[in-house]
């Protein structure tokens, strides 16, 4: 089993190799021109690790959710290759890759993407055993507030959301609130691959024709057309 994963929900793309004896090689870069980079990305990941690309098992890919356009261009590539290779797709929360990057942390563990105007995309889960506590969605920062304080844990916060909220949240939860390491807070297609051997296992796949990503609300745009924003 080789798993080819792959996110470019965030502003970083990412993409991995990944076996059932742990990571085969990764690459990162935190650029925005994802539909640029992604494939040139993939090509040198197998010419360096040496994996002909017929090797490959599976696909993993962010199903979700993050940026729309990052979404759908992870998605796009995914779809591709699983139809050129006739092999399944694992779809995997980006929320829950994020939370396995510290899943050694044993209190909660809130992974939370900037969904604009103080909301954040964001899930609780509960470290070690890495059992889901509230369910992904979009909540504002006074609702994961008061999602938190149910809990007598400390909680950690990981993903990029971090950045835009951490005085805020450190201020409106005194006392439980950490915050994970800049290198935690990237999107990392390893714990995308890691998390879909899990899957894989349970026969959890999909065809490229039936995957699609999970957006969780309508885009900015789609928003304006149907004049809800206004």
């Amino acid at each position: 089993m080789k798993i080819l994963a792959i996110d470019s929900s965030s502003k970083t793309a990412t993409v991995a190799l990944v076996d059932e004896k742990g990571i085969i090689g990764e690459y990162s870069i935190n650029y925005l021109r994802h539909s640029v980079i992604l494939m040139p990305m993939i090509d040198e990941l197998l010419k360096k690790c040496e994996v002909p690309i017929n090797q490959i098992t599976h696909v993993a890919v962010s199903e979700g959710p993050g940026s729309f356009t990052g979404l759908r261009i992870g998605a796009a590539t995914a779809k591709g290759l699983a139809h050129a290779l006739n092999i399944p797709i694992v779809g995997v929360s980006s929320l829950l890759a994020l939370a396995y990057n510290v899943s050694e942390f044993e209190g909660l563990i809130c992974p939370v993407i900037d969904a604009l105007n103080e909301n954040v995309y964001g899930m609780l889960i509960r470290g070690g055993n890495f059992e889901v506590l509230i369910d992904a969605g979009v909540y504002s920062l006074e609702e994961i507030t008061e999602l938190v304080s149910n809990y007598s844990d400390k909680v950690l916060f990981v993903g990029e959301g971090v950045y835009s909220y951490k005085d805020k949240l450190q201020e409106m939860i005194r006392g439980k609130a950490l915050f994970a390491k800049d290198k935690d807070n990237m999107a990392r297609a390893a714990s995308i691959g890691e998390l879909a051997i899990q899957k894989i296992k349970k026969g959890e796949v999909i065809s490229y024709f039936d995957f699609k990503p999970m957006y969780i609300r309508k885009s900015a745009a789609e928003i304006r057309l149907s004049g809800e924003g206004s």
